[in-house]
């Protein structure tokens, strides 16, 4: 049980409908207690957001409360839903490019056997869209690289995150199984200190924005010329030697400088989603059942300490007379 997220605990039977609530110490039911939240704990929230309105509506709301889920499912949407409100909160720099993919293919994701992760696309399948759509970007943005003889692209790391964990994309209805289709929420930019070209993207389920999985790829972009330098040995015996330059290739600034948002405008992108979307979520689970999870939170740590105690070694020691 306290592996499940509190909800689970609270509402067992909402196990059937396969939410995924969230599950973070730093921002209980109900809200943090500290205005300050990381901004890692923040961003899982939002995968899991569409989640927790569900337990809101599965509790029963109030009529003001169901107008306020409804301003903030209103906002999500237009952030781009779950997939935009995640790439809003990474605070880069640049665009965003939001895309349908249709690039599954048959065994790309887990079968029935393997339960836990069935309708999981796999990480194979997932590095391959990624790239696929990495690749379309850099084409669309820099036209030269599909036909340049002297641009080299390569693959310098390759990361598919395996956290927060995905959720598969089979959906159970009473027709059958229904595989939901999925977009990617994709930046792609060059960092200015490394040159290295960085690509992220995640993937979430259309409509009901359940995360899917990501990839990150950095690309180093070279670009080589060769120049025919005199070699003299001697007023007649001068030979010609071909000589490579290699230069990090930027795109000549079609793509843009990969950089956070400052400070400044890193806190304001936080706030207003705190604001906007994240608080009135937390207020309105406060005046449903934040106490209901306090208790059985309470009541676990209780036991967790009696259990302590029964299996803390004694300190009592005996002596034998001589």
């Amino acid at each position: 049980m306290p592996n499940l997220p509190p909800a689970l605990q609270v509402f067992p039977t909402l196990a059937r409908y396969a939410l995924r609530p969230r599950r973070l110490a730093e921002i209980p039911i109900g809200g943090p207690s500290t205005p300050q939240i990381s901004a890692k704990a923040l961003q899982q929230s939002a995968i899991h957001l569409y989640h927790d309105l569900g337990v809101l509506v599965w509790v029963g709301c109030s009529v003001d409360q169901v107008r306020r889920i409804g301003d903030v499912l209103r906002q999500v949407v237009a952030w781009g839903g779950q997939g935009g409100l995640v790439a809003r909160l990474d605070a880069w720099e640049g665009d965003v490019v939001r895309k349908r993919e249709e690039g599954l293919r048959e065994g790309d994701l887990y079968r029935a056997l393997d339960e836990k992760r069935t309708g999981n696309i796999k990480p194979s399948a997932v590095l391959r869209l990624a790239t696929t759509r990495f690749e379309e970007t850099l084409y669309e943005r820099i036209p030269e690289l599909k036909t340049a003889k002297d641009i080299d692209v390569r693959e310098t790391q390759i990361i598919v995150p395996g956290s927060p964990p995905p959720r598969g994309i089979i959906n159970k209805t009473v027709d059958g199984p229904r595989h939901l289709p999925i977009e990617s929420f994709t930046t792609i930019s060059v960092d200015r200190i490394t040159g290295l070209t960085i690509g992220e993207t995640r993937f979430f389920t259309v409509g009901s924005s359940n995360y899917v999985g990501g990839a990150r790829v950095d690309y180093l972009i070279l670009k080589h010329t060769q120049n025919q330098n005199n070699d003299s040995k001697g007023a007649k015996g001068k030979s010609l030697q071909a000589r490579t330059s290699v230069i990090p290739y930027w795109g000549n600034g079609k793509l843009k400088q990969r950089r956070r948002a400052s400070d400044e405008a890193q806190g304001a992108i936080f706030e207003d989603v705190v604001s906007r979307v994240m608080q009135p979520l937390w207020d309105i689970e406060g005046g449903t059942w934040a106490d209901r999870a306090a208790e059985l939170e309470a009541k676990r740590e209780k036991k967790n300490w009696g259990e302590k105690k029964k299996t803390r070694p004694s300190t009592t020691t005996t002596t034998t007379a001589v």
